[in-house]
């Protein structure tokens, strides 16, 4: 489902260049990069990054424009928070997850893969166990095992007395 999901909505991603205030370190840039769905980072100038941003909701995009270590961010529509339709695409690719803070969260999509290929193992388990189980009746059944039959007795339910007819 997963892979599905990922098939028909991955688009590429939008390219955007960001200048970092004086004074920003290392780390407080790489939180916001991981925060916002800043990707694929390519440096232009001393404090001017060019990124690819995976995230492209207004709400992300607006959270970043408030960040204050982020002094400019080039093609970005500060009055709407969007990213135009005319803006130039970077080398990455996104899809509806990374729009879903959740699922960009550290492991929680090889969580899901996993559950769904324990879901299909356990599936693929019963199925076998089942035709196993049909193969053997029918193996029995070819050989000639002794199994409970009726046997008739030879006398009709109205010659025996106990039915009224």
């Amino acid at each position: 489902m997963l892979g599905v999901t990922y098939y028909f909505t991955y688009e590429p991603a939008p390219e955007i260049s960001i200048r970092w205030r004086e004074g920003v370190t290392w780390e407080q840039r790489t939180a916001i990069e991981r925060r916002h769905g800043l990707r694929r980072i390519r440096e232009q100038e001393e404090e001017s990054w060019t990124y690819d941003l995976i995230d492209i909701r207004t709400s992300n995009i607006r959270a970043l424009l408030a960040q204050h270590e982020v002094e400019d961010t080039g093609v970005v529509d500060r009055l709407n928070s969007t990213i135009p339709s005319d803006a130039p695409y970077g080398d990455g690719w996104m899809w509806v997850g990374n729009r879903l803070p959740v699922l960009r969260s550290h492991g929680v999509v090889p969580a899901i893969v996993l559950a769904c290929c324990l879901a299909l193992v356990y599936a693929l388990v019963r199925e076998i166990r089942a035709r196993r189980k049909r193969v053997l009746r029918l193996v029995a059944f070819l050989l000639g095992s002794r199994r409970p039959r009726f046997h008739g007795t030879g006398e009709r339910l109205a010659e025996r007395g106990d039915v009224a007819p």
